[in-house]
């Protein structure tokens, strides 16, 4: 039997996840997955590829409108409470679609500043926010690269840990919900699924980047390139890139939780991998 075992939300693009036990799914993603971004002064979206050190960023919500930030070379945590922001917004470039960003304290851009060694904004997606995926052009999503959901299995990390030189963990995938039971990239042939009373579909593989690469306690480089070396030997995607996960869209609304059983509801033909282990 398959089965949740995971639920992870982003809260700001880049930094470290949160753990659940339940979350509210919405139309563009978990409730509170990546709804603030930190821009550069042009408006480009600043991550963890360039600044590695606001991966090690952590978040905690306080209610529906507050979270607490923090991050080990700061000697004071950040309060944001969204309930003070003006309704004031910038346009910005998220992975080259346009979105208006809402402005949000300069209390947080100064914070924000410091970890990340240079001028940056934060930015919230808030109510005039506009952004839908390429793929499903009616489906709305956050500040997530591509879509509202990924999903990443235990078994497919435990095969790529069985030849990677390095020991990889779940986290350096960033996924939003991890699921337990199935045989090793048994996902690449799932097309809808039911996790509790939420549907979802799954849209295609993620590509993965360097991002991976980052070590999520020391936001220092693993060796060798790993997992990228390792997943290239029997993930790559030809003409595509190299895969780990799958993104997904949700076809309803509900509340799903870690423990929830996990239903295939229709498959599809997998793409071709060659093992060159």
């Amino acid at each position: 039997m398959y089965c949740l075992s995971e639920l992870v939300i982003y809260p700001v693009k880049s930094t470290q996840g949160i753990t659940l036990t339940s979350s509210q799914v919405v139309d563009s993603g978990l409730w509170g997955d990546r709804r603030y971004t930190l821009i550069n002064p042009v408006g480009e979206i600043i991550t963890g590829r360039t600044h590695p050190q606001i991966t090690l960023i952590a978040g905690k919500q306080l209610d529906d409108s507050r979270w607490r930030f923090s991050h080990p070379t700061m000697k004071t945590d950040l309060l944001l409470d969204k309930a003070s922001f003006f309704d004031v917004y910038t346009d910005i470039v998220v992975w080259e679609d346009a979105v208006k960003a809402q402005f949000t304290a300069e209390t947080a851009n100064l914070w924000f500043s410091q970890i990340a060694g240079e001028d940056v904004k934060l930015v919230h997606f808030g109510d005039a926010s506009r952004r839908f995926t390429h793929r499903k052009p009616d489906v709305p999503v956050g500040f997530a690269d591509g879509y509202p959901f990924l999903l990443t299995t235990e078994s497919s990390l435990s095969e790529l840990n069985r030849t990677c030189t390095q020991s990889i963990k779940m986290a350096q995938f960033r996924p939003n919900l991890v699921i337990c039971g199935n045989h090793a990239f048994e996902e690449d042939k799932w097309k809808r699924i039911r996790i509790g009373s939420v549907l979802f579909e799954n849209v295609k593989p993620c590509i993965r980047c360097i991002f991976t690469t980052l070590n999520p306690q020391t936001a220092e480089r693993i060796p060798k390139g790993e997992p990228l070396k390792t997943l290239g030997k029997f993930r790559l995607l030809e003409d595509k890139g190299i895969t780990f996960g799958i993104n997904l869209v949700a076809l309803n609304k509900g509340t799903i939780q870690v423990g929830d059983d996990v239903e295939i509801l229709e498959y599809q033909e997998a793409h071709s991998y060659v093992d060159r282990r």
